[in-house]
């Protein structure tokens, strides 16, 4: 099949790599790479790799056959990849604050991206992933992206900084792409590094958050964009044929979402431009990951190093004519990639569809791979017996995600409940619920709450939020709702918005007043 581009570097992966070196050992194969060779550490290291934005269904390895992700690929076919993972919320500092304690957004408090609508620090007494390593005698080290309320507690942070790079006119950057492979490089040198204790390192990548500012650079239709290559195709799930039938805030999401709103008067033709970029960023990501993961293996302790690579939340990737990722919890936004490969990881390649994942597992996931006490009250559950391929025992009934607000300039109270068929979400305003069978409509076409045949199905998914509101102390029902009128005026339809957004006008608003 063409694309959009050529394809990125594949790096070898930890495979290739010592048995390129003839069969010789993990010390050798180091020293033959030119790398200062020294005993690992017996306990395990951890490297985290996190992509900011990224769908689980745009990776190769998931089956996105327009993908370029060798690199990711690779570290998939060595080790074992979930299947149904899911952010607890489809928005940055939100869902990073939420997996660095294990903890719910309602319960750290950080449920917005802050400006009208700012946030607490993380409080010292709850615990963090980089506080408990930290404890326990570990270097640990955050590279990249932060954005995280506080959350990263217990991680030495490396500041993030910007390099210039060369793009070509269809694909422009931001300090995203800029902050990208500073980054790489230090995480690199890092790894490279000698080491008296055994690591906790992270390297946070930004892209393919990138394609956020590449819709601010273009805002209603666009026809003579310079593209390379063949287009990808619209998803199957592009038009969204029930819009009435769905909550408000969905109907309406373009009037609180600005980058929706500059996306609005899109023709077709300008969603797979909006495509080919998206997958673009991606692959400048994965080529740094490659990078990363070179320079562990060309290392005595790429032998004794757990990787693990997930996203942050995802990317709505054309899907229902959405555009990065705002209120909704549809399986483009909600749905991540969750990869573990190392030492103890039983099988490679393996596909693990039976557990629904939640971000929230990552802490207990690591500290019980690492032989650390699990801090207690959390919701979350160590995955590490599906991760060596044991037999793990019943798997958790739902996984569940929380939206509140981006910025604060519309507040639309939402909860979703995944379980094993199903796809239940509740938004306050307007009482609003959505009802997926996935096992039958994966790309969300059609919601069932109005209909009758599946009165069942919904009222035991409304019994289920009940009682996950009551045993997590959620207090979803009491919130307020903050939907101006005059942003719910046009008729529903993104295509039908006109004028600026709600946080575009409130920003223009806002430097009139100065």
């Amino acid at each position: 099949m063409a694309k959009n581009r050529p394809l990125t570097t594949r790096y070898p992966s930890r495979r290739e790599f010592f048995a390129a070196a003839g069969g010789m050992s993990l010390a050798l194969a180091a020293r033959a790479a030119g790398q200062q060779a020294a005993r690992p550490p017996e306990r395990p290291n951890i490297l985290v790799i996190i992509s900011d934005q990224l769908a689980q269904r745009a990776v190769g390895a998931y089956g996105d056959r327009w993908a370029s992700t060798p690199n990711i690929d690779s570290l998939a076919a060595g080790g074992v990849r979930f299947s149904r993972s899911y952010t607890n919320c489809p928005l940055c500092q939100p869902s990073r604050a939420s997996f660095w304690t294990g903890r719910l957004p309602h319960e750290t408090g950080v449920d917005s991206n802050g400006l009208n609508y700012p946030v607490p620090i993380i409080p010292l007494s709850m615990p963090t992933l980089g506080a408990v390593f930290s404890a326990a005698g570990y270097e640990t080290v955050n590279f990249g992206k932060q954005h995280d309320a506080g959350a990263l507690r217990g991680f030495r942070l490396v500041e993030p900084e910007e390099v210039e790079l060369e793009a070509p006119e269809a694909w422009p950057v931001n300090n995203d792409s800029r902050q990208d492979p500073a980054a790489a490089r230090k995480c690199v040198e890092f790894l490279k590094g000698p080491h008296q204790k055994p690591f906790l390192a992270v390297a946070s990548l930004n892209n393919p958050h990138n394609i956020c500012g590449w819709v601010g650079h273009n805002v209603g239709v666009h026809r003579d964009l310079p593209v390379p290559g063949e287009l990808p195709p619209l998803p199957d799930n592009f038009e969204i044929d029930d819009l009435a039938s769905r909550p408000l805030p969905i109907q309406y999401l373009c009037c609180s979402h600005r980058r929706l709103q500059q996306a609005a008067k899109w023709s077709e033709t300008n969603y797979r431009h909006y495509l080919a970029a998206y997958y673009h960023y991606l692959e400048m990501a994965d080529t740094l990951v490659g990078e990363i993961l070179q320079a562990l293996y060309s290392t005595p302790q790429g032998e004794n190093t757990l990787v693990v690579f997930f996203a942050d939340h995802g990317d709505s990737m054309a899907s229902h004519r959405m555009v990065t990722k705002q209120v909704s919890f549809y399986e483009e936004t909600s749905r991540v990639p969750f990869i573990l490969a190392g030492p103890g990881v039983g099988g490679r390649g393996r596909l693990v569809g039976e557990p629904l994942v939640s971000l929230l597992d990552l802490l207990p996931t690591l500290c019980d791979y690492a032989g650390l006490a699990v801090p207690g009250g959390l919701q979350g559950t160590s995955l590490l017996p599906w991760v060596r391929g044991d037999n793990p025992g019943k798997a958790p009934e739902y996984v569940a995600g929380e939206w509140q607000t981006e910025w604060g300039y519309t507040v639309s109270p939402g909860r979703m409940i995944r379980t094993d068929r199903y796809k239940y979400t509740r938004y306050l305003e307007g009482d609003g619920e959505e009802l997926y069978d996935l096992a039958s409509d994966p790309g969300e076409k059609r919601n069932l709450a109005p209909e009758q045949s599946y009165a069942a199905a919904l009222a035991g998914h409304r019994d289920l939020l009940q009682e996950h509101l009551q045993k997590t102390a959620d207090p979803f029902f009491s919130l307020e709702v903050k939907a101006d009128r005059r942003w719910r005026s046009h008729e529903p339809g993104y295509w039908n918005h006109e004028g600026l957004s709600a946080p575009e006008a409130a920003w223009e608003e806002e430097e009139k007043n100065r």
